[in-house]
């Protein structure tokens, strides 16, 4: 079912825009910017709504703009390149807005104009790669008559997990990424080295992750579906020789179903085991912070935002030097250690043990004895046995997955009774029916949104809470 003339009103949740149908129900567009007028196809048709992708625009919005990569409309990666990063940010504090006061029905007197990026394109550390033996054609190729090659190393077709769209141009990630992936592509395919074909399980070539620091460390970690052989280790060694600045590659082999690498053995080929990102000290006072980043450590992928939302957050906390901090979810203990740089005590908790170690590691390397982490379920380990071990805590960061907090952890901060706390979200929606929990005995006094991923619906919002009548 096709329909034309749909004006595109406002942008909705997750990064539909909002229309009216002519039938008077609502309709959720992908592909859109507020403003155009466009032909839309229907993808999904419910009891009080239509699911629908843009096929022709009709009219332009003032807001679209011409997308810097020719992938944006197949890919998915950059799902919002089509809109003005000026509209994209706003958009995007509107929807935490809309999702703390109609889901969480939030109270909040000051909610924050959203801190936009300072780089909307290659501000990505960090990306994944998918290797092919059936690269995604287009409509013209397929029709073509010219005899095509149809390896790929690039990203999944939304919607398909066996078809790859095989990248030239990425705009996510600084150079020499383009360069290093598309190298390995072109000389694997010169050298006759085959690809994953993921029905099959079977290939040589399966994923390629690249990861960088500000000042130009680079770390490659290569998967083979199968033993690399000769050739495969050949391939890695040319690899260094063109791109010096690869100072750390580490490969496997995997056999399973899926492309995880965090059960994986890794092994590394050339190099260090790690790259390291410094983080300069932005408080009077403060110290700069170094971070060791592996092939499975979490760091996050745009670290100039992260510094931002990170002082955001310290700021709202406003911690003294003589405070206890507990840091939820404490991850390899970024936050804490920032945190660290004023509080007297920083006491990290996390469920997985390789984080914790590196939060240790990371610790330990920037000469930080009062930041300490323990491993454990965040609904069991979080009791009164670890309060009485560490005290009562003066203030709490809180930085959950993006399902949110468990209620039994929310259950657990209500009756801790903390003066405050810092909730840092990546999902506004499930933030605020956290948030909405906590009203019971806390007033949300701050929202600040950050935008950490350009390109893209997602967004990161810092909320500080302050204990009622405190």
């Amino acid at each position: 079912m096709d329909l034309s003339g749909i004006r595109l009103k406002r942008m909705g949740a997750k990064g539909v825009c909002i229309a009216d149908a002519p039938d008077g129900r609502v309709m959720l567009v992908r592909g859109g910017v507020p403003g155009d007028v466009v032909s839309v196809k229907i993808r999904r048709k419910r009891k009080r709504m239509y699911e629908a992708v843009v096929d022709q625009v009709e009219q332009a919005s003032d807001l679209r703009i011409e997308p810097v990569c020719k992938h944006t409309a197949m890919c998915g990666g950059c799902s919002w390149q089509q809109m003005d990063y000026e509209a994209q940010s706003k958009a995007k504090g509107q929807e935490v807005y809309d999702q703390l006061r109609r889901h969480g029905h939030i109270l909040c007197d000051d909610m924050r104009p959203i801190i936009a990026a300072p780089s909307p394109l290659r501000y990505r550390n960090k990306m994944e790669f998918s290797f092919s033996a059936f690269r995604w054609l287009t409509e013209d190729e397929i029709h073509g008559e010219e005899t095509i090659s149809r390896h790929a190393l690039g990203f999944h077709v939304p919607g398909f997990w066996d078809r790859i769209l095989d990248i030239e141009t990425c705009h996510l990630q600084g150079e020499p990424s383009n360069a290093i992936r598309n190298f390995i592509r072109d000389q694997a395919h010169e050298r006759g080295i085959s690809f994953w074909r993921p029905r099959d399980k079977t290939g040589v070539l399966r994923t390629l992750m690249l990861r960088s620091t500000q000042d130009g460390q680079w770390m490659l970690v290569m998967q083979f579906g199968e033993e690399p052989g000769q050739a495969g280790m050949q391939l890695l060694d040319d690899v260094l020789k063109a791109f010096p600045g690869i100072v750390s590659l580490y490969f496997a082999v995997n056999e399973k179903g899926n492309d995880s690498i965090y059960d994986l053995d890794l092994t590394l080929h050339h190099g260090e085991a790690y790259i390291t990102e410094n983080m300069p000290s932005a408080i009077e006072g403060g110290f700069p912070l170094s971070f060791q980043i592996g092939p499975k450590s979490f760091y996050q992928t745009n670290p100039v935002q992260a510094q931002r939302l990170y002082m955001e957050a310290l700021n709202l906390a406003g911690i003294t030097e003589g405070d206890t901090v507990y840091d939820l979810y404490t991850g390899t203990g970024t936050i804490a250690l920032f945190m660290a740089q004023k509080a007297a005590k920083v006491i990290g908790i996390e469920s997985v043990p390789e984080a914790v170690e590196a939060a240790d590691r990371n610790a330990e390397r920037n000469g930080i004895s009062h930041a300490v982490f323990e491993v454990g379920d965040m609904r069991k380990a979080f009791d009164e046995s670890f309060i009485e071990r560490h005290g009562r805590p003066d203030v709490v960061i809180t930085d959950p997955p993006r399902d949110g907090m468990h209620p039994k952890v929310v259950e657990r901060l209500i009756d801790l009774k903390a003066p405050k706390i810092v909730y840092i979200s990546c999902n506004p929606a499930t933030q605020a029916r956290d948030l909405e929990k906590l009203q019971a005995v806390y007033d949300i006094v701050t929202v600040q949104p950050v935008d950490m991923f350009p390109q893209t619906h997602h967004v990161e919002n810092v909320a500080l809470l302050h204990l009622k009548n405190a």
